[in-house]
């Protein structure tokens, strides 16, 4: 699970109000390409979710939505390695 913080650090996500919306979109979709589910995501978000339930609504919210529309794709593509570093 080291992957989504290292993820978080190497490329410089926030949870600032204004952002949390894309950074939860984002790991979602790059969670669900790792084959993590929403428990393990959450669970290495706690602090995060702790400090700011709106980071746990953006997951309840997304988190289908995401799996339904194949965002995990995204992150086998030649596009996500050159935005991204993972």
């Amino acid at each position: 699970m080291n992957k989504i913080r290292n993820f978080i650090n190497e490329n410089n996500l926030s949870f600032e109000p204004g952002s949390r919306n894309s950074t939860c979109v984002t790991l979602i979709g790059y969670s669900q390409h790792l084959g993590l589910s929403k428990e393990d995501l959450e669970e290495e978000l706690s602090n995060e979710i702790d400090n700011d339930d709106v980071i746990q609504d953006e997951i309840n919210e997304r988190w289908e939505y995401c799996s339904y529309n194949n965002y995990e794709k995204y992150w086998k593509t030649k596009q996500a390695k050159e935005d991204w570093s993972f």
